[in-house]
């Protein structure tokens, strides 16, 4: 019997065919003569439903979840859109995926088997046809029945798997005969297995997919494990039982109707059905076919192409503006916060299209306000959105913000990139420049054309593009070792006794400097926490490292150790201490984060060292003092409340069911079995760090520094134990260098913030400020001198501010900004003399060389740009501007030429004579050197 040869087709007396278009074989009742599939039949259901009754969305995941469940399912929860328990994808992308890689290699057992799910998946690549063809989204839900096959337990696999598929077909009332089942070949992932597309009247409902091969280099090998796969898209289903021109229509009716509401569309539902009827039998995949798609529907329906897109294309970025938002919605909810990186970047980007679709429907609707429809006509059947709604919105609000932002800047960004190109004598912004646009500066390539005075073509498949870049995870490199064969995994002892000290142990491998122990309480670097040290029979532990299962420790020195040799080791006490506080403290801030913040708030990041903590947060802004002292406030308070910590292994399904995927805040986490560290009615993560026993083992946390790394990010510094009494201790001193002693940690910072440095720059700034507030009193008063206004200005500041050393200090400050507007102001009158000046020369007081008016000026205690401003706004045609400036010991020369003695020359020639050096070209030069020789030279340059 044939892989697809089921029970089902025998009894009911399905017959194999061979379809004469596209040569596939497939099953059927009837007389069927192709494969039923476009492009070799076409959509027969629009106006047209096969079904016994039209169902809603809600309604078809509920008859198929119940119906599953009388035929010996049980019903698991959806997992989130964002696979935090994979390090290899950023999304859920089918139902399966939910399960690999340890259900499929056998680590674990599946939570239920079988199972029946609906699972909310997202993909980007077919992110340009969204809108456009009727049937695409970037979100969906995959309904799914799943069966785990073992040596040791079979629960079902083809035969019944086909029955149940099309018993439900029939339950829905659709007839037999509209049915076909094409054979077909999957493989993914290293697994393969045949498959059947289930297709009724023109769409593919189902694939069921019988995954029971292992691709090796030798060839297909079966697997031990066999898994039946099923994808049911939750969107067609509905989409067919209501026979609407589109996917779309049947999907989100009520926000789609809101958006209606607001805009006056000529609505032809003849054309609209036409479009998706040809859509779905073609390929669309580019701009070409995107235009024949237009002039066959157009040909058909008899108007010209012109008059097809004046009616489809509001409606492309109408359907569009649905998916999207439909899929932010869940994105949000499940904890992704936009930005330029990772899981981020998709947010970002369905952000940006959905903002431009409204505009290109002249809709001013807030993006916050369509995500709020969606969460209305979903919070029945998605609770969840209901309880993080408040942070959902924040998070369009806060994003669409940042986008207004970006458009305000962008025209500048593409003005400066046009002249760069233009200087290469580029005349098209390409592809790749668009990319670049997108991804550096978040400019949608129309804003670039819109911006742009050069040639600006946009792919039809840009954003397809844009996302291939980013789908997958980047891998760190960590094969910083290489291990010799046969080792036994090393027993894990610290999980048994964090408070182990000393221990003996069984050398079992020497090499590279590597010690391997047959168990070891040391260690080793993972989860963030640093590695521990000490001491293997007086050798000085430098590292240690896990590499699989197996614990390696690096000695200065080999000599005098051999395998099979008991040796003494010993841990660096007060090292393992600290960070043991500090590991503890990151899972009680990440606690108090996601309260005062959100739910959005996700590690993203953290490193847990001696002297420092770190946890970096995805958070949509910069923390406020308010919020960063609300987190710190909450933290110790857990810390005063003693909350006992529990640290023990469960299995993951078990852990996954209990806790949910907030277990992952660290990131994905291998194995059967995983370490669950739980502050008691605070935070439950997997971990596999070292914490104490209760909360109130660290005595106090501190918050000492916040700062956001990148867009979406904001990192978190902190202290515990001895290294905040370091830390303490470093203030005090700092406090009492420059006389502060009688000020707190607070008081500090409030003046470090005035002068934009951290406390413990404190010193050395506040001495560059007083020598900067000497010098700028000379150059107030050289200037002063300079326009015969002696003491206007500099009276104000007749000495240091001295007295309360905290006041003094804020009026230092003050003083040297007053200072800074004061040298401008005077500056500017200075420029304003020499203008004036230069202006009387050019009319009456020139040299005249060669027919050419040459006109001189020295001047003192101007900066670079004063000169410049004065020579481009005198410069005239058939003259000469050199103006020569003293300042110190430097002279700065700029020349300025609209005649035949090039700028450059001049300058060049007047900075040897003064031994010094000038660049320009031969309109505009700037010059300097040393300036003894300066009011010589000068005087007696001629061209």
């Amino acid at each position: 019997m044939s892989d697809y040869e089921v029970e089902l087709f025998r009894e009911q007396g399905f017959s194999r065919k061979k379809c004469p278009k596209c040569g596939r074989y497939f099953w059927t009742l009837g007389e069927r003569p192709d494969c039923g599939e476009p492009p070799c039949s076409e959509y027969s259901f629009i106006d047209n439903p096969p079904t016994k009754k039209r169902i809603e969305l809600n309604e078809m995941r509920e008859i198929y979840l119940s119906f599953f469940e009388k035929h010996g399912h049980e019903r698991i929860n959806r997992y989130p859109v964002v696979a935090r328990w994979r390090d290899d994808i950023f999304f859920s992308i089918a139902s399966i995926s939910c399960f690999q890689p340890w259900v499929l290699n056998g680590t674990i057992k599946p939570p239920a088997n079988p199972l029946v799910m609906s699972q909310t998946a997202l993909r980007f690549n077919d992110i340009d046809n969204v809108g456009k063809t009727g049937r695409h989204f970037t979100m969906f839900e995959m309904m799914a029945h799943h069966a785990f096959n073992t040596p040791q337990e079979r629960i079902y696999f083809r035969d019944e798997t086909v029955e149940l598929c099309h018993n439900l077909l029939l339950e829905l009332g659709i007839a037999g005969e509209d049915v076909t089942y094409i054979e077909d070949d999957w493989a993914g992932g290293g697994n393969s297995g045949p498959c059947f597309e289930t297709i009724v009247n023109g769409v593919e409902l189902a694939t069921l997919v019988f995954m029971m091969y292992e691709e090796t280099p030798s060839g297909r090998k079966e697997m031990d494990m066999q898994v039946v796969d099923t994808g049911y898209g939750l969107e067609r289903f509905a989409w067919v039982s209501q026979g609407t021109p589109n996917a779309y229509e049947a999907v989100m009716p009520e926000v789609l109707g809101r958006l209606k509401n607001e805009l006056e569309l000529n609505e032809d539902h003849n054309i609209l059905r036409e479009y998706s009827r040809i859509a779905g039998m073609m390929n669309v995949e580019s701009n070409a076919d995107l235009k024949q798609l237009r002039k066959r529907v157009a040909d058909n329906i008899g108007i010209p192409v012109d008059k097809l897109i004046s009616v489809t294309k509001p409606f492309e970025d109408l359907y569009a503006v649905g998916d999207h938002t439909r899929a932010l919605t869940f994105m949000f909810n499940d904890g992704v916060v936009p930005s330029n990186v990772k899981e981020g970047y998709f947010a970002r980007l369905l952000v940006r299209r959905t903002l431009r679709s409204l505009k290109n429907l002249s809709l001013k609707l807030p993006l916050h306000e369509v995500i709020s429809w969606q969460i209305k006509s979903m919070e029945k059947y998605f609770p969840e959105f209901k309880a993080n709604r408040e942070d959902i919105l924040n998070l369009a609000e806060v994003e669409e913000k940042k986008y207004d932002k970006t458009v305000i800047k962008g025209r500048a960004i593409v003005e400066r990139f046009d002249e760069g190109l233009e200087s290469k004598g580029t005349e098209k912004v390409s592809t790749g420049d668009l990319i670049y646009f997108y991804d550096s500066h978040g400019l949608v390539p129309e804003l670039v054309k819109e911006f742009s005075r050069l040639k600006v073509e946009i792919p039809d498949d840009f954003f397809i593009q844009v996302a291939e870049k980013h789908t997958t995870p980047k891998k760190e490199d960590v094969d910083r070792v290489s291990l010799p064969p046969g080792l036994e995994p090393t027993e894990l002892a610290f999980y048994r006794d964090e408070r182990k000290r000393r221990f003996r142990a069984k050398i079992v491998r020497l090499f590279d400097n590597y010690v391997v122990l047959d168990k070891t309480f040391f260690y080793p670097e993972g989860g963030g926490q640093e590695t521990d040290l000490g001491e293997i029979d007086d050798r000085d532990v430098t590292e240690v490292i896990k590499k699989g299962n197996v614990v390696l420790h690096r000695v200065k020195r080999l000599d005098g150790l051999s395998e099979g040799m008991m040796v003494s080791c010993e841990i660096n006490w007060d090292r393992r201490i600290q960070l043991m506080k500090h590991h503890t403290a990151t899972h009680i801030i990440n606690g108090a984060a996601r309260r005062v913040l959100g739910n959005h708030v996700w590690q993203a990041g953290a490193h847990k060292s001696e002297d420092l903590s770190r946890l970096d947060i995805t958070h949509y802004a910069s923390l406020t003092d308010k919020e960063i002292k609300e987190i710190e406030s909450l933290a110790n308070k857990v810390i005063r409340e003693d909350r006992p910590i529990k640290k023990y292994f469960m299995d993951r399904n078990d852990a996954e069911e209990k806790y949910g995927f907030t277990l992952y805040q660290g990131g994905a986490v291998p194995g059967k079995e995983i370490r669950i560290v739980d502050i008691r009615d605070w935070d439950v993560e997997a971990c596999g760090g070292t914490h104490f026993d209760s909360t109130g083992a660290l005595g106090c946390i501190q918050i000492t520094r916040v700062k956001r790394i990148q867009d979406g990010v904001v990192r978190l510094e902190y202290k515990a134990g001895a290294a905040l009494e370091r830390h303490r201790k470093g203030i005090e001193e700092i406090a009492c260098e420059v006389d502060l002693q009688h000020l707190g940690e607070e008081e500090l910072k409030e003046l470090a913030a005035i002068f934009s440095v951290s406390i413990e720059k404190l010193p050395p700034t506040l001495e560059r400020f007083r020598d900067e507030w000497q010098r700028n009193l000379k150059e107030i008063r050289r200037l002063e001198e300079t326009i015969e206004k002696a003491g206007v200005y500099s009276k104000k500041y007749k000495k240091l501010p001295v007295g309360d050393a905290f006041k003094s200090y804020h009026q230092l400050f003050s003083e040297w900004k007053q200072q800074k507007k004061d040298i401008v102001k005077l500056r500017e009158e200075l420029v304003e003399r020499v203008e004036e000046e230069l202006r009387k020369k050019l009319e009456s007081d020139y040299t005249l060389v060669d027919d050419v008016r040459m006109v001189k000026q020295l001047t003192n205690n101007l900066e670079v740009k004063n000169l410049n401003q004065l020579a481009n706004s005198l410069l005239e045609k058939n003259a000469l501007i050199l103006i020569a400036n003293k300042s110190g010991g430097k002279a700065n020369i700029v020349v300025a030429s609209d005649s035949k003695y090039s700028a450059v020359d001049v300058a060049r020639e007047i900075c040897k004579r003064l031994g010094g050096g000038a660049s320009g070209n031969k309109r505009f030069s700037v010059g300097g050197g040393p300036s003894a020789k300066l009011g010589d030279v000068v005087s007696e340059y001629k061209p």
